[in-house]
Parts: C-alpha cells; structure tokens; sequence
C-alpha cells in the first residue's frame, strides 16, 4: 500500500467517522425515508439522531474521551538535564485561511500553543538545534508548504531563522518521524524533546520511537481536560462535538498506525526515566 493511497483512505475513513458527518447523515436518511413506505425506520432514524444530538449537546463525551490520552503524558514537570534539540511539529496552519486570507503577523499572537512552546524553549536552549517538521498535503496558494509559512512568522517575532531547521516535505505524523530522523541524524546519546498537543503525543511518541529516534522525550502542551476538574453537563453542542471529534480522531488514528506498524505499542506511554527532575547540572548545550 502506498503512502498517497494511504493518505486518502485514511482521508475517507475519516470522513465516514467523523461525528458531525455521522450525526447529520443520520437526519438526512431518517428524514429522506420518513417519504417512503419505510417510514417508521425513518422514524426511529429521527429519533435515534435527536437522542444522539441532544446527548453530546448536553454531556461533555468528548472531554470524557479525551482525558485518557491526555492523562497519557501528563506536563513535563521538570525538562532533562541535558537538551540537545527541540522539535515541534506541525499541524498549525489553517491551508484555506491561510491561503484566502494571506499570513497572519503571527499565529502565536493568535494562538498557536505548539509555537508558543518552540519559541520558549527555543530562547531557554539557545545552543540546542532547533527543528519545524511540517510539509502539507496541499500547498497554499500552490507554492507554500507549513513550514514556508512558519519560518515567515518566525523572522517576524524576530527568530534567526537560519538557526532553525525547517523539514517541509512530510504530510503526516509518519512522514515527520522519519523526514526529519532523515534530516537531523541525531546522536544516539542526544535528548530531544517532542513538542505537539497532548491529545496527540501518544501517537507521535510512538511514531517516533519506531522511526529510531533515541531519547525523544514528550512534551505536551495544549491540554483541553483537567484532571482535577469533575465533569458537568451544559448545553454546548458545538463545544462538545468538536472534543469528541478530536478523540475520535486520535484512537483511530493510533488504531490505524499500530495496524501498519508504525508504532509498536496501541497505546503508547512514558518510559522508565522520561520524566525524571532536574537534578544534575545542565550540559554546555543547554546554556
């Protein structure tokens, strides 16, 4: 199987699972059939999509589903001793916007909590290599990749661009760990630490991890659940399908990645030692 057909079936699939798309073909087939001699199906189909609408309106599904991966690799509570080299990835760049509506001065002004981690950290290791690992599966504007438009927003909050490394050929989580393991070549003494959502740190733990990469270690930043806090019910539709969207997303997609092998582990999780604190004195490369 190769990787643009596995790029558009994982395309479809995700179009057939996504909620919205399943809640609203639910009422148009309930509604269609209502009109036909079948329509005490069409019947329960109407039903069956109220009570689901009205369920993910009123309970929060999604957060509930979310917290387990979140849980997963909980903050960092102290970074490693020694940081060789921060890489972020990608998936912050909105290709439609971007490309009707031109660069914005800066996503992090915005809101881009991966690059607000990057450039924090980038400024705290200034001696470590520093890497944006994002291509596109279309290009903005026919030209652009993720990576043309970060290094844009970067030399505008005034980053040295030529100190980062951009990879912009890599179209999934896959093509990341492998792109840029290609590119860079780390060390196998060296730390780096990962930086992507919470919600999506399983997968691109793993992916990496098999990829080859020695002493990645997580770090999660975007949390939407808080483990301290109970969940309530509220009338939020909108609010609710977009989590549960995103954790559908994330189990199938770490379904889908340990079925290719692409991961070793289903779920993966922290190893021994990934969050050890910071005890010993930093290494030359951390200052």
């Amino acid at each position: 199987m190769n990787v643009d057909f596995q790029l558009s079936l994982s395309k479809l699939v995700w179009l057939l699972a996504e909620p919205a798309s399943l809640l609203l073909s639910v009422w148009v087939a309930g509604c269609l059939v209502l009109w036909t001699r079948w329509w005490r199906i069409g019947r329960a189909l109407v039903c069956l999509a109220a009570l689901a609408t009205t369920a993910v309106a009123l309970y929060p599904v999604g957060q509930i589903a979310l917290r387990p991966i979140e849980d997963r690799f909980p903050p960092l509570v102290s970074l490693p001793p020694r940081v060789d080299g921060i890489l972020v990835l990608g998936g912050v760049i909105d290709y439609y916007v971007i490309g009707k509506r031109g660069v914005p001065s800066s996503l992090l002004a915005a809101g881009s909590p991966r690059l607000d981690a990057f450039v924090e950290l980038a400024r705290r290791y200034p001696m470590a290599r520093h890497v944006f690992t994002g291509g596109s599966i279309e290009l903005i504007d026919g030209k652009d990749t993720e990576a043309d438009v970060v290094r844009r927003i970067f030399a505008r909050i005034g980053l040295d661009t030529t100190r980062i490394l951009f990879e912009d050929k890599s179209r999934n989580t896959y093509e990341n760990a492998l792109l840029s393991l290609d590119m860079i070549k780390p060390e196998p003494e060296e730390t780096w630490l990962l930086i992507t959502s919470a919600r999506h740190m399983p997968r691109a733990i793993g992916t990496f991890r098999k990829a080859g990469w020695p002493n990645i270690v997580a770090y999660p930043i975007d949390f939407a659940t808080d483990p301290n806090q109970p969940f309530e019910s509220a009338f939020r539709l909108g609010y609710n399908l977009n989590y549960l969207s995103e954790a559908i997303r994330e189990y199938l997609g770490l379904l889908y990645y340990w079925r290719l092998g692409r991961t070793d582990e289903l779920f993966p999780g922290p190893k021994e030692g990934d969050d050890a604190p910071d005890q010993t004195p930093p290494s030359p490369r951390t200052e």
